[in-house]
Parts: structure tokens; sequence; C-alpha cells
């Protein structure tokens, strides 16, 4: 899955000028960007990536199990 990006849509002095958001994540079956849903319990790292021939970059989503649960969420 490759992830999306575009350039900020409003200007801001706080954000730089090159700063880019997600757009979601393309896959085989839909050409389109797609929303990203994170799912509880699994840990998600955004890598870049660039490819060999043409040296285009391009955003990979990677997930995996977490290794310990995370109370961040406040639930007792």
């Amino acid at each position: 899955m490759e992830i999306r990006t575009a350039p900020i849509p409003a200007q801001s002095p706080f954000i730089p000028a090159d700063t880019r958001i997600v757009v979601g994540a393309v896959a085989p079956a839909s050409p389109e960007p797609i929303p990203i849903v994170l799912l509880p319990g699994f840990e998600y790292r955004i890598r870049e990536w660039r490819h060999p021939t043409t040296g285009e970059t391009h955003w990979r989503l990677e997930r995996r199990k977490a290794t310990q649960q995370d109370d961040a969420d406040g639930e007792d």
C-alpha cells in the first residue's frame, strides 16, 4: 500500500511551506486514495521509500502487533 500525500491547503506561519498532509492510502484495488483506519492493538510506522530507477519518493504504512498495551486512552 502507498500513502498518498498532498500540499497543505492553507498557509500558516507555524507550518513550513513544504509540509504535506496524508490524503489516504492507494492500493491495487483502488487507484483513488482511501481513508486509513488505525486499529487498536497495533503499532504503525510511516516509512519513506524511493523507487530504485526513478528516484520518486513514496510513503509506506507498516503495521505490527503492539508489544504492550498502551493505556493512553484512560480506560481502567
